[in-house]
């Protein structure tokens, strides 16, 4: 017997909505959980279907004959079918000779009984799990089982899902929502190791808040922390699909662009600090008014380094940051509100 399950983008769409490096624990308690299921029963063929009604219940794991094209093909699942089996505190036991509803019409599966539980924590519905029988009926045992494997299933998705959006949190910002530190870290160190192996260049930002303890000292800390929020919002509005975006800490962010020449890096820079301005002031709730936020960048590529090899990734992310961080200097220094690009001079211990 083989499960299969939903992979990468669509299972986070489904139940995760986190990378699909987190979503591999899932994928697990889908497969464990209908495998045991399948087994207790005797079930030839079966689905779990994650869903908050009986309208968005769509199926996340299957086996069978027709298992595969259920989930390429997002079958939903019976409505009218569905509400009763969303009222009740038991499993629903339906019979029918007919080829099963849930699978392909001209399906070679054809079903003696189906049971189908729900899968609820308390009063709220995480989906619906179901066992199909094409020759024998189920007994009032095996519908206990059934039972508790639901409960099993359940407790095993809350856990498991809970575990994912507690890491999810860590990795980020509270403020501005975006990545932090210790995701940066990580983040740079595969960039720069690609960059390397492939013979690559790319590009880190330092973003600083232009003026922001003015902003503080007239309007109040609140109004500093949703400037902060808008700055980071219009970045990564900016970057997005070039470059990755993370809150360094106080009034500074960094942006990692892991395909990057000179003049793109430039260019990006320029864009990040233009879509700043045009896009962060505006009222602020309760009252006031947040006036335009600027920003000045520094950048480094990778290739405006002195003396690349033989050097370690963490050795290269150390000096990629500090020489974005004195072309950060040398823009604020001009004025702010500017893009300067480092050289190999900014490049020295």
């Amino acid at each position: 017997m083989r499960i299969h399950t939903l992979r990468g983008v669509k299972l986070e769409e489904s139940v995760l909505g986190a990378s699909s490096s987190r979503a591999r624990p899932v994928m697990r308690v889908l497969e464990e959980g209908l495998e045991a299921a399948a087994l207790g029963v005797r079930a030839t063929a079966g689905a779990i279907f994650i869903g908050a009604g009986a309208g968005s219940l769509r199926c996340v794991a299957a086996f069978g004959p027709e298992a595969k094209h259920v989930l390429e093909h997002g079958q939903p699942f019976n409505r009218a079918l569905a509400k009763r089996v969303l009222i009740r505190r038991t499993p629903l036991i339906v019979s029918g000779s007919n080829p099963d509803p849930q699978f392909r019409f001209r399906s070679s599966q054809r079903t003696k009984q189906a049971a189908i539980s729900r899968l609820h924590d308390g009063g709220e519905t995480l989906g619906l799990l179901q066992l199909i029988n094409p020759k024998e009926r189920f007994t009032e045992h095996e519908a206990r089982v059934i039972a508790g494997l639901s409960r099993y299933i359940t407790t095993s998705l809350i856990q498991t899902t809970s575990l994912r959006k507690q890491e999810l949190l860590a990795a980020r910002d509270p403020l501005t929502g975006l990545r932090n530190v210790r995701e940066l870290d990580s983040e740079l160190t595969r960039a720069v190791s690609l960059a390397r192996r492939t013979e690559r260049n790319m590009a880190l930002m330092f973003v600083d808040v232009d003026h922001l303890k003015k902003v503080n000292s007239k309007l109040g800390h609140a109004a500093g922390s949703e400037a902060l929020k808008r700055t980071g919002k219009a970045l990564d509005e900016a970057a997005a699909g070039v470059g990755s975006v993370f809150r360094f800490g106080g009034d500074e962010f960094i942006v990692v662009q892991r395909h990057a020449s000179k003049e793109s890096a430039r260019a990006l820079a320029d864009h990040l600090r233009s879509h700043v301005a045009a896009s962060t002031a505006g009222p602020m709730r309760p009252h006031g008014v947040l006036q335009k936020i600027t920003v000045s960048v520094g950048v480094a590529t990778l290739n405006g380094l002195r003396h690349l090899n033989g050097r370690p990734p963490s050795d290269l992310r150390a000096r990629l940051m500090t020489t974005a961080d004195r072309a950060l200097f040398r823009a604020k220094s001009a004025g702010r509100n500017r893009v300067v690009v480092a050289t190999s001079r900014d490049d020295r211990l």
